[in-house]
């Protein structure tokens, strides 16, 4: 058991990027809450419910097409990628396409049902209006995804970070000239915010194409992409990637029942768990970023049938996540008073965010492990095994247990219940994994 610097080096190369899109998605939606906020209290309550809504219908789909990062990740460690990349990506675009067209149907149906979902006709007529414009943002961005994640795959992660970089300025650029009415332009109001996502998106798309000019798509040509009607790679996309959208299904689905049950306990329960629902996500930022790249230098490894580096990433990624959570525990811990200042939180609303922070704090230590253990699982392409580890530490675990607890802990209960089932969720993860290198290793030995 010795530190490899050179496989954390690694790790830390991949996951940066990766964090910096996922902090560039955090941002297109926080500049819209802010934009929208500055309107009317209306305004912003329609665009945060438009959001959830929108996140609800499509994350699975996103997650389903990100299979394609860990089975390009293996093709490249067997070095059949530049042979398979022509196939790999007319699947990639193909099961976008589907899933555009599913994510276009459930969005209009949800659109017809607006009536039965909120009871105030200005609320609804906003949220009407948003949907019928992001409604288009969803099939681009599959679109732009499906060579997004194929750039990841192969372990570059750079430009695809930049891509995102481009598609915020973009979206904060069109805000500022037609949601605000700046340089001469109409003020659109509400209706500016959803095009400046359309905007921003659309720009994500066409910079995507860009990624194809990488020295990794080299044999990648329109010739190659075209001359076969042939999707090789369709069922193993939806294989590896339908347990992981799953997943993230069953974890949005647990949030929303999260909130019902504290809703029932009061608004200032309901408020506090809001700010620390929206800080334990934004600390987890760097957390995803390192799932995924471990996920990646996993897939080569598999593919390579190299065992030690298989071992190495897999400790390294460990201490990496520690390391990188230390400092954002430490950052939690010392300043919680501030950020119940910056969310105006104080009172006896204070006394409650003072000890939920506390559940934070332990949550997110075994969560970004659970993380690492999950990137892993996901680079052997097991996601069952993950899948099933999720449900069964949120579904048979912590919602049971933090409903009891809630009877005697109030709204810190259920956070107790959340860090009992990600504890036994970490535990599995740890399991599966070690059961997997221990069976695999007479295998690769004997190869090698």
């Amino acid at each position: 058991m010795h530190f490899s610097k050179l496989a954390a080096l690694d790790l830390i190369k991949l996951a940066a990027p990766l964090a910096f899109v996922n902090a560039c998605n955090v941002g297109m939606g926080t500049v819209a809450m802010m934009v929208a906020g500055s309107f009317s209290v209306p305004e912003l309550a329609a665009f945060g419910f438009t959001m959830t809504l929108l996140i609800s219908t499509v994350i699975a789909l996103f997650m389903l097409l990100s299979a394609i990062i860990p089975i390009t990740a293996n093709l490249k460690g067997t070095g059949d990628l530049p042979s398979e990349l022509p196939s790999l990506l007319r699947s990639a675009l193909v099961v976008a396409s589907i899933l555009s067209i599913i994510a276009v149907i459930a969005l209009t149906l949800l659109e017809a049902l607006l009536p039965l979902i909120t009871t105030s006709a200005e609320i609804s007529s906003l949220v009407k209006q948003y949907l019928q414009i992001v409604i288009w943002i969803v099939p681009l961005d599959l679109l732009a995804c499906s060579i997004i994640f194929i750039s990841n795959g192969v372990g570059r992660t750079f430009w695809p970070a930049a891509v995102s970089a481009g598609a915020f300025i973009t979206m904060v650029l069109v805000t500022w000239l037609i949601a605000l009415g700046n340089a001469g332009f109409v003020a659109l109001g509400s209706a500016g915010i959803a095009y400046s996502f359309l905007f921003g998106i659309l720009a994500k798309c066409v910079l995507s194409i860009l990624l194809l000019l990488q020295t990794d798509f080299r044999s990648l040509t329109l010739t190659s992409l075209t001359e076969s009607l042939q999707v090789p790679y369709l069922r193993r996309i939806f294989s590896v990637g339908t347990p992981i959208g799953l997943n993230e299904g069953s974890l949005y689905l647990f949030g929303a029942l999260l909130v019902v049950f504290i809703a029932s306990m009061g608004a200032e329960q309901l408020a506090v768990h809001n700010v620390a629902l929206n800080v334990f996500h934004l600390s987890h930022i760097f957390s995803v970023g390192f799932m995924t790249a471990t996920s990646i230098l996993v897939g080569e490894a598999v593919g390579a049938r190299d065992l030690a580096g298989l071992k190495s990433v897999r400790r390294m990624s460990h201490y990496v996540v520690l390391m990188a959570s230390f400092p954002m525990l430490l950052a939690l811990y010392f300043f919680r008073n501030e950020i119940a200042v910056a969310y105006s939180v104080d009172g006896d609303t204070k006394t409650l965010w003072l000890q939920i922070c506390m559940c934070i704090l332990f949550l997110k230590l075994l969560d970004d492990l659970a993380q690492a253990g999950q990137g892993f699982l996901l680079g052997l392409e097991r996601t069952r095994v993950v899948f099933l580890g999720r449900f069964i530490g949120l579904w048979v675990v912590a919602m049971p247990a933090g409903y009891a607890l809630s009877a005697h802990y109030s709204l810190a209960g259920y956070w107790i219940g959340w860090i009992m089932g990600t504890a036994l969720t970490l535990i599995w993860f740890l399991q599966a994994g070690s059961i997997y290198v221990k069976h695999q290793k007479p295998k690769l030995v004997a190869e090698e």
